[in-house]
C-alpha cells in the first residue's frame, strides 16, 4: 500500500480535529456527585457523533501566471464516530474505563474525493483528588490507546503509541456547576506505507457552565479550544499547526432511574466552518 497523496494525506490530518472533541474528552457530568462511578459499580457510556466541516483550499496556479488572481477550492469533510466506555468504580475516589471508537471520514471537492476508517480500544482512570470544599473539586484522568488504527495506513496496527492526561476543575453554585477541563494527548512516531509518521499532539480547554432547570433537565453551554501541532512524514511538514474554537450547547436528561441522555452541538467560530452533533447515553447498572 502506497502513501496518501499530498491533498489526500492533509484531508485525513484535518480529520484530527473533527473527531478530537469525543477523543480527549467525554460529556461532562451533570452534578458534583457524579465525577465519578461509585464504588462497585459499573457504567456504560455510548455516544453518536456527527461533524461536517468546510474548507477552502487553494489551487495550484501555473508558475507562468504570476499575476493571476489565487483561486479556491471547497473541500467538505464529513466524519462519523462511534464510542462506548465501560467504568467502574474501584474506590469512593477512583475509577477505571475501556473505550472503544470507531471513526469514519469522508471527504469530497472537485477531483478529489475518498473515505478512510480508523478505530482505538483504550484503557484509561480518573482519580478524585479533591472533593468539593472551600476550593473546587479537582479531577485527573490518564489514559492509554492499546490498540489504534491510522487514517493514512488503514493496514497498520499500532500499540502504545498515543496517551493522554487531563484535569477538570469543578465548582457547584446552585442551581449552577461551574467546570473547566483541560487535556493534552502525545501521539507517538509510528510507521506507515511509506515512511514514518509523527502526528501533531493535541491540546484542549473547555470551560462550561450547567444549568438545572429541575431534577430531571439541565442545560450546558461553553465553549472549546483545541489545538493540533503539525505534523511530518519522514521528518518533511505535511500539516501545519491547526488551531480551532467552538460554541457548545447541550442539553441533558435524565431518562429514568439509571439513564442520562446527552444532546449536544458545537459549532466553530473559529479555523473551518464546522458543526458536530453529539448523542450520548449513559447507563448505570
Amino acid at each position: 500500500m502506497s502513501f496518501p497523496s499530498g491533498s489526500t494525506a492533509r484531508v485525513l490530518a484535518g480529520c484530527w480535529m473533527a473527531t478530537g472533541a469525543l477523543t480527549a474528552s467525554a460529556q461532562l457530568p451533570l452534578s458534583i456527585e457524579e465525577l465519578l462511578v461509585s464504588e462497585r459499580t459499573l457504567q456504560l457510556q455510548s455516544a453518536v457523533s456527527y461533524s461536517n466541516s468546510q474548507t477552502l483550499v487553494p489551487i495550484p496556479v501555473n508558475p507562468g501566471l504570476s499575476s493571476a488572481a489565487p483561486a479556491f477550492n471547497r473541500r467538505q469533510t464529513r466524519v462519523t464516530s462511534t464510542t462506548s466506555r465501560l467504568r467502574y468504580g474501584v474506590r469512593p475516589d477512583l475509577e477505571i474505563n475501556v473505550s472503544a471508537v470507531h471513526a469514519r471520514a469522508e471527504w469530497r471537492q472537485p477531483g478529489l474525493a475518498g473515505g478512510a476508517d480508523q478505530y482505538r480500544l483504550a484503557l484509561g482512570a480518573s482519580w478524585l483528588v479533591s472533593a468539593e470544599n472551600r476550593t473546587p473539586a479537582v479531577l485527573l484522568t490518564a489514559g492509554v490507546d492499546v490498540l489504534e488504527s491510522s487514517w493514512l495506513d488503514p493496514d497498520a496496527k499500532y500499540h502504545g503509541k498515543t496517551g493522554r492526561v487531563g484535569a477538570t476543575l469543578y465548582r457547584s453554585i446552585d442551581p449552577l456547576v461551574l467546570s473547566l477541563a483541560a487535556g493534552y494527548e502525545v501521539r507517538g512516531a509510528r510507521d506507515i506505507a511509506g515512511g514514518r509518521l509523527q502526528p501533531g499532539n493535541l491540546f484542549f480547554l473547555q470551560p462550561q457552565v450547567n444549568f438545572a432547570v429541575n431534577y430531571r433537565v439541565t442545560l450546558t453551554g461553553g465553549v472549546s479550544v483545541q489545538i493540533r501541532e503539525r505534523e511530518k512524514v519522514n521528518d518533511a511538514t505535511f500539516s501545519l499547526r491547526e488551531h480551532g474554537t467552538a460554541l457548545n450547547l447541550g442539553l441533558g436528561v435524565l431518562a429514568g432511574e439509571h439513564s442520562t441522555v446527552f444532546v449536544d452541538t458545537r459549532i466553530g467560530t473559529s479555523g473551518d466552518e464546522s458543526a458536530q452533533l453529539v448523542l450520548e447515553w449513559l447507563y448505570r447498572f
